[in-house]
């Protein structure tokens, strides 16, 4: 594997029925670069506590069926990682080129708080023949930063949070920011199994 690139962006939908409330979800978005050859599966991990509602793939745009498995359903591939409880896997495919996937995951509070939530994305990729040129995580927080009521101003209940950077509780340490979204960078690593957690003050709730 060369490269894979990983974007991520959070939103808030209004519900359907009343009172219409607003609920966050994260759109995942996932290209992998790969020039070996061999017979291969498309791979999204799930963090226990967070599922994803879909998900797809495609390998050099041909579309890929995706179905989710257990852990301990997935343990012969060598696909697992030891963050998650369920993994989806695409049919096998042969050749190499550009695998792109996609899911969408529900997000929940965190645990043990009433108005804190959280995402958490999992990147694993074990097994590979030689180190990964580039891993990269982008976490775009715009669509939900410009729905906070009345943001950057003064007189906004979270303007002191906003002031000083604390709306936003990002792990692991080490992400660079540039403007509304938020980016980790790893280089010439020869395995990862790394969460990545995003929470943030639900006002919405």
């Amino acid at each position: 594997m060369e490269s894979t690139h990983t974007y991520a962006k959070l939103f808030l939908t209004r519900e359907k029925t009343y009172p219409y409330a607003l609920t966050p979800h994260v759109f995942f978005d996932q290209k992998v670069n790969s020039y070996d050859s061999g017979v291969f599966q498309a791979y999204i991990p799930e963090d226990p506590r967070y599922p994803a509602l879909w998900a797809r793939a495609w390998i050099n745009g041909h579309p890929l069926s995706m179905k989710k498995y257990t852990r301990a359903q997935a343990i012969g591939t060598g696909l697992v990682s030891r963050h998650s409880k369920y993994v989806w896997l695409s049919e096998e495919y042969t050749g190499s080129g550009e695998l792109h996937k996609q899911a969408e995951f529900v997000v929940l509070p965190a645990e043990g708080t009433q108005k804190i939530d959280e995402y958490v994305c999992i990147l694993n990729w074990d097994h590979v023949d030689r180190p990964i040129e580039e891993v990269t995580f982008t976490m775009d927080l715009g669509a939900i930063t410009m729905a906070i009521p009345g943001i950057g101003r003064q007189n906004n209940p979270f303007y002191v949070q906003w002031l000083y950077g604390t709306f936003f509780r990002l792990e692991p340490p080490g992400y660079q920011r540039a403007g509304s979204t938020v980016s980790w960078r790893w280089t010439h690593i020869s395995s990862i199994d790394q969460k990545i957690r995003v929470q943030w003050y639900a006002w919405y709730r």
